[in-house]
């Protein structure tokens, strides 16, 4: 594991509809979102750029629906990873990948930079203020 490895840590609630039990599952990828630096590089510039930003599905998409193929093939390596991510977290958990990658969006969007794009749950790209 690399040493600049961001470690990110999810609280997740999992309510279970059989007989109203409540299961709390603390997530905690290790590998977190490990990218490659330089593909991390590109897909920051695009945030900072307004070409890309994240949603609440947990991975990043282009806000145009085009970009330079430099940056949609970053964003797809970023994408890849947090899947990987994902599944060994929904794997050891439990639950559904995608409740853990609706978490962990929930957490990127929370964290966004004021100038970000996201993608509401709506479907709506909305510039963080």
């Amino acid at each position: 594991m690399k040493s600049k490895t961001v470690f990110l840590t999810l609280l997740g609630l999992a309510v279970m509809g059989c007989a109203n039990v409540i299961v709390v599952a603390t997530l905690t990828p290790q590998p977190a979102f490990a990218q490659t630096g330089e593909a991390r590089a590109i897909v920051d510039r695009a945030i900072r750029d307004g070409l890309v930003g994240e949603t609440a599905t947990g991975y990043l998409q282009l806000v145009t629906g085009a970009a330079d193929p430099k940056i949609v093939n970053a964003m797809n390596e970023v994408n890849i990873r947090r899947k990987s991510v994902y599944t060994e977290l929904a794997r050891r958990q439990n639950v559904q990948v995608k409740v853990v990658a609706a978490l962990a969006g929930e957490k990127q969007i929370a964290k966004a930079s004021r100038g970000d794009r996201v993608l509401t749950k709506e479907g709506r790209w909305v510039t963080v203020q």
